[in-house]
């Protein structure tokens, strides 16, 4: 790869990882996600601002908003595109249907694709509204993970408003909830978002960030039964999008422990 080819990459590379932050990040942030010197990386960042594609924030950047809805577009259907095979297969495996979902950067979780169980007797949920991300396994697979202002943004902004009786409302259960999460690199909710219906997530990596969750959902009585299957499925295959995603992309770094 010659030098131009090898900038240009560069240049791609920084705007997907900012059209996938839920808030800004400075040259040291870029530095150590994408193993760049920071010289390289302040170099970058003040040329994509001074061309209009990034907005300074004191000594962080954001993407611009004329140009954030491209990005996100963009990557949000390689994302898609890479997780449905996956989707399928474990689906089709475990008998459960398969959802894949993204957080919002207002911390909403929204689903934005699914594979539906064959079974007659299922667990189906539309991709039309967002959802609260305490009361989904999805939104605790992918909150675990950020960074410690972000979780710390929504346990104080937040309301924790019930979906269910069984939803958790607590901040001090809900920040054990993804302290064990986090650790168990799997999150799983019972009757919290719909009651009758339950299912586990497992995070989707991209650039050392959890940018998406992939999930399994059935009837809760299918699910005390079959969790341990569920839960294999979801973080082998979560795992697995996660390297597609990484393939032909400079090595990543894992993101610091909250």
């Amino acid at each position: 790869m010659n030098n131009q080819v090898k900038s240009a990459g560069r240049v791609l590379d920084v705007l997907e990882l900012f059209a996938e932050e839920l808030a800004p990040i400075g040259v040291s942030e870029v530095s150590r996600r994408l193993l760049l010197p920071k010289s390289s990386a302040h170099g970058l960042l003040a040329t994509l601002a001074a061309r209009g594609y990034l907005v300074a924030e004191g000594r962080e950047y954001r993407l611009a908003q004329d140009v954030e809805g491209v990005w996100a577009a963009r990557s949000l259907a390689r994302l898609t595109t890479i997780a449905r095979p996956v989707m399928e297969r474990i689906a089709l495996s475990s008998g459960e249907s398969a959802f894949l979902g993204v957080m919002t950067a207002d911390l909403r979780v929204r689903y934005v694709a699914k594979v539906v169980s064959r079974n007659e007797v299922r667990y189906d949920a539309s991709l039309d509204h967002l959802r609260q991300a305490h009361c989904t396994s999805i939104g605790l697979a992918i909150l675990a993970h950020a960074e410690p202002t972000t979780i710390g943004r929504y346990l104080d902004d937040v309301p924790l408003v019930a979906a269910t009786p069984r939803s958790m409302t607590d901040p001090v259960v809900l920040r054990r909830a993804l302290a064990r999460a986090r650790k168990d690199g799997f999150a799983e909710v019972r009757d919290g978002n719909v009651e009758g219906a339950s299912g586990v997530s497992a995070p989707i990596f991209y650039n050392g960030v959890a940018k998406a969750a992939l999930n399994l959902g059935s009837p809760s009585a299918r699910f005390n039964t079959a969790r341990m299957s569920m839960r294999t499925a979801v973080v082998e295959g979560a795992a697995e999008v996660t390297r597609m995603l990484a393939r032909g992309r400079q090595p990543v770094v894992p993101a610091r422990a909250a």
